[in-house]
């Protein structure tokens, strides 16, 4: 990908100055970008240049609602609250923005999503496998069942329309994240699992999206993305 170095773009504003937040301020400043601000809860800021935005669910659509009509481009790695993305993508379009989305910038779980949507084909050609998926993250994280193990619902079902995999939710300790996709028959079982090791392959990641968005926005590509675009490109 021919992407513009962190360098060559405005100075970032981070919104959220939590774990995934704080990640991605060191990964990009590693990567020779410039912050501009990071904010935190309660704090008010005004959108300028390229946000990150990494809050929780009940404020994350205001945030990029905000962006969007001023024209920035954001990206946000916020889950829970994608019962707004229609509004989003609607005020994108209105206002020539680019809004990027992930509900997880590892490279290796879109990989999992891409293997299991081509899995869950083979399984619905099979007698007698059920699937399933567990998730499991630290006690801190809010929202359940998480983006991640949602998408991976998402990828199975276009691969076989018929599965449907119920979701459990563990939440201990302090787990970056864990997700298992499991068939199982009376006789085997066979699972599909990513586990984040370290925070570092989330931001990196985000800091390929955000010069993605970035690109986009120069370009005059107004819209709503995700990592599937950038992979695609």
């Amino acid at each position: 990908m021919n992407l513009p170095p962190p360098s060559d773009l405005p100075p970032l504003t981070l919104v959220g100055r939590g774990k995934l937040g704080t990640a991605v301020r060191q990964a990009w400043e590693r990567a020779g970008g410039h912050v501009a601000r990071a904010v935190g809860a309660g704090e008010a800021w005004e959108p300028s240049g390229v946000v990150f935005e990494a809050t929780s669910p009940d404020v994350a659509a205001q945030h990029l609602l905000r962006c969007a009509t001023r024209g920035v481009p954001v990206v946000t790695g916020t889950t829970g609250w994608f019962d707004r993305l229609e509004e989003v993508e609607h005020a994108a379009l209105a206002h020539g923005a680019v809004v990027f989305w992930s509900t997880n910038f590892s490279p290796g779980v879109h990989a999992l999503n891409a293997i299991a949507r081509h899995a869950a084909e083979v399984f619905g050609r099979l007698d007698g496998y059920t699937a399933r998926i567990t998730e499991t993250h630290h006690v801190h994280k809010v929202d359940a069942p998480s983006g991640t193990a949602l998408t991976l619902a998402q990828h199975v079902a276009l691969g076989n329309p018929a599965s449907s995999p119920p979701i459990e939710s563990i939440r201990q300790g302090d787990v970056i994240g864990l997700h298992a996709l499991a068939w199982e028959s009376d006789h085997d079982a066979v699972v599909l699992q990513h586990e984040a090791k370290t925070r570092e392959g989330f931001a990196l990641g985000a800091v390929t999206a955000l010069r993605f968005a970035w690109a986009q926005h120069v370009e005059s590509r107004a819209g709503v993305y995700t990592m599937n675009d950038l992979f695609s490109t």
